[in-house]
């Protein structure tokens, strides 16, 4: 008896504890539920606060002012905020009622809204097919009020003044620039997302989109004759600025009713998210009673499973990533090695890389902790871009891999990339800690049936390479081109570092001539290789340098030997010869290379002076990124290197920028010379820009000069000097030394007796 009773608690015990995993893994799954629930009502909280706020801002942007008594939503605010944010929250609040500038006060809002935002994780709460509102409505809709309540003031502003100088002429160009870019990406962004929404508020919000485009489009008309008016001003009675203010308040309420269809849109997808999980708990409960006594009944069986998933477990402790708890490369390639054996011929396979660029600046400002804890939030994330079927894991320091194993929908897949990447490109915070990542991601997508192994790791990260070259925030889906373009570079790069070495990498030279004399006066360096007597040009290998990381060794060689002529030429000819350098921006922002610079230009004998060196206005872009740049290029021109702006007019550089650079020279565009004499339209941007140097006493070079026509425009509107191939071709550094010197012969010779104007016979030299 006493036996019976021992094997009967035994069983009963035994029966027990294989029953409690299944009601343990049962309790996460529903406490898993619920937790997601939660959020979304936290979500659904954050979205009625922000909701709010919109009549607010929409009477602040008409107005000038908040009537509405907004007690109530204050507190609402700052209970939702919570003691960490609640003084920000205020603060933010604050400006906003009390700012009488409009765009001022909406930009206060914008942050009270992105921080909202960022509190109640809307990015992470939203379906897939609406993740790209929540930018549209914390971000970009509300940068479109900003930027046009801009322009109404600056064009207020301006009518009141007696004298219209350049600097007011230049400020509604460069902040109609930037209303341009706001309400254009609008406009793009509800075209590009909009088309593939469904549910019952898809069609209110397409309606309101197709308003805020046409709204859009009349207040630019508008604005172009702000623009063109205030070119033309000399007071500010010449200024056209009554369209653009009467047109002011159609743009703002079509923005702002774009803004409520979008927000009610969001409300409506939140709540059918939380009515269908709910669902799927009631579900799961209802059957949960009849799996439990099934349970028993399989109990034994589950024995065997049990011992399994021990030893399972155990195996997964080396298959995970203890920071983020996501499995590691280990375990990425088992599971591409089981897709490979299940051989499912109807499948397609896709693979995703996600890189973060320049993390260690975090980990450098911040510390490794933070850097760790921005990694985590990050990993968060990305989970919730996975589909259930994906494998997402982390395969090194801030590289993430996610595996699709059943692509269903091609293009879908395609634009998951960019949506990753806007979402982690937005403000992020850890512990009060604000970082912007910038990603770049190389995707992989097989054919139906294709055989999967790990090559398609490679692939994604051929992929990667490709994006990383277009720079930061792209992404790329590979192509075979790319394997072949990899494999080609890398015999590139290695003729190229032969080639370095044998010299036959060499600068050649494009003469640059006075406009008014036709003299050489300088020249352009523009790289060379003579490859078996095949003049070989940049682009046919600086990339594949580029990608092998010899470009310092090529730019030391172009700046060696043009120092090398400079000096030799000094010596020979009638008057000294300007050479310009184009310099990279990773040399730019190195202090021991500008040094290096310095050094040689004395080695050589030469004064800073004879030397030009050649800056893209693209390095103005980013103020951080570009301050290094911009205090190495002020020490060169404190040392008395003359400063060239290239691409002058193509950039996005501020006219502070411009100012504060200390620039010699600015070279004007081909874009904005090339067929200049016979376009009235393209007459006044370059006549723009041409008096906005002269206006700042800097000298105006034209590149791309092609025509007579082209030369005699620019001579007659202000240019300074010329280069292209109405004058010359690049060429060798014998046959423009002996340009010069034919040059200097004819300039001490009598004038020619047809009159020819002198820079033809200068270009027949």
């Amino acid at each position: 008896m006493v036996s019976k009773v021992h094997i009967r608690g035994w069983l009963t015990g035994l029966i027990v504890f294989l029953l409690a995993p299944s009601l343990l893994f049962a309790s996460l799954w529903f406490y898993n539920k619920f937790e997601n629930v939660s959020a979304i009502d936290h979500s659904l909280k954050g979205l009625y606060l922000v909701q709010a706020v919109g009549p607010l801002m929409q009477e602040k942007a008409l107005t000038g002012e908040v009537t509405a008594n907004n007690d109530r939503l204050q507190d609402a605010l700052l209970q939702f905020a919570g003691d960490r944010y609640a003084e920000d929250f205020l603060a933010d609040l604050n400006k906003f009622k009390a700012e009488p500038d409009a765009a001022k006060a909406i930009r206060s809002a914008r942050d009270l809204v992105r921080s909202s935002f960022q509190i109640a994780k809307m990015g992470g709460s939203v379906s897939y097919e609406a993740m790209a509102i929540p930018g549209l409505v914390a971000d970009t809709l509300l940068a479109v009020i900003v930027e046009t309540a801009n322009m109404r003031r600056n064009a207020e502003m301006l009518s009141g003044k007696d004298v219209i100088n350049v600097w007011d002429k230049m400020l509604v160009p460069v902040q109609g620039g930037q209303f341009k870019v706001a309400a254009d990406g609008a406009s793009r962004e509800t075209l590009e997302n909009f088309a593939e929404l469904t549910g019952a508020k898809a069609e209110d919000l397409r309606r309101a989109a197709d308003v805020y485009r046409k709204a859009n489009v009349a207040y630019q008309s508008e604005g172009a004759k702000l623009l063109s008016s205030t070119i033309q001003a000399d007071t500010g009675t010449d200024i056209v600025t009554e369209p653009v203010i009467n047109a002011y308040p159609d743009l703002i309420r079509a923005t702002f009713s774009l803004w409520q269809n979008a927000v009610d849109y969001m409300h409506e997808d939140l709540q059918r998210q939380r009515a269908e999980t709910l669902f799927a708990v009631s579900l799961a409960g209802l059957v949960g009673g009849s799996v439990i006594i099934v349970a028993f009944g399989i109990a034994i069986a589950l024995t065997r499973a049990l011992a399994q998933r021990t030893q399972q477990e155990f195996e997964n402790l080396g298959l995970h990533d203890p920071l983020t708890g996501l499995p590691n490369r280990q375990a990425l390639l088992k599971t591409i090695n089981a897709l490979a054996k299940a051989k499912l011929p109807s499948k397609r396979i896709g693979v995703l890389t996600l890189d973060i660029r320049q993390f260690k600046k975090i980990n450098d400002q911040y510390g490794d902790q933070i850097g760790d804890a921005f990694l985590r939030d990050i990993a968060a994330e990305l989970m919730q871009f996975a589909e259930p079927d994906d494998f997402l894991s982390r395969t090194g320091g801030t590289e993430f891999v996610l595996l699709r194993p059943n692509v269903i929908y091609a293009k879908e897949f395609k634009t998951l990339g960019d949506a990753i990447i806007n979402e982690l490109g937005k403000d992020r915070y850890v512990d009060l800690h604000k970082a912007n990542l910038d990603t770049n991601i190389g995707m992989f997508l097989s054919a139906p049936g294709e055989a999967v192994t790990d090559q398609c790791l490679i692939d994604a990260a051929l992929a990667m390479r490709a994006s990383k070259q277009k720079g930061p925030r792209h992404s790329e889906l590979f192509t075979k081109d790319m394997r072949a373009i990899f494999e080609e570079y890398g015999e590139t790069a290695k003729n190229v570092l032969k080639a370095l070495k044998e010299e036959t990498i060499m600068p050649w030279f494009q003469p640059q001539v006075d406009i008014h004399t036709g003299e050489v006066v300088g020249a352009e360096a523009l790289v060379r290789w003579i490859d078996k007597d095949i003049v070989r040009f940049p682009g046919s290998f600086l990339p594949a340098a580029m990608d092998a990381g010899y470009m310092s060794l090529i730019e030391a060689a172009v700046r060696d030997q043009t120092l090398e002529l400079a000096a030799c030429m000094e010596k020979q000819t009638r008057r000294s010869i300007h050479f310009g350098l184009n310099l990279s921006a990773d040399l730019l922002a190195s202090r021991e290379a500008v040094n290096s610079l310095v050094q040689k230009v004395r080695q050589f004998g030469l004064t800073p002076s004879m030397v030009s060196v050649e800056i893209l206005e693209a390095v103005m872009i980013d103020e951080s990124a570009a301050m290094p740049i911009k205090e190495n290029i002020a020490h060169l021109s404190s040392l008395g290197f003359h400063i060239e702006l290239d691409d002058f007019g193509t950039g996005h550089s501020s006219i502070s920028s411009l100012r504060d650079l200390k620039v010699d020279r600015v070279k004007i565009d081909r874009s904005f010379v090339a067929g200049v004499d016979g376009d009235p339209g393209l007459q006044k941007f370059t006549s723009a820009l041409i008096n906005l140097a002269k206006s700042l006493d800097i000298a105006v070079l034209a590149e791309g000069v092609e025509t007579e026509g082209e030369r005699a425009w620019l001579a007659a509107n202000g240019c300074d000097v010329i280069q292209g191939f109405l004058i010359s071709k690049a060429i060798p550094k014998d046959a423009f030394m002996g340009m010069v010197l034919r040059q200097d012969h004819l300039m001490r010779a009598p004038p020619p007796d047809l009159g020819e104007p002198a820079v033809a016979v200068a270009a027949k030299a």
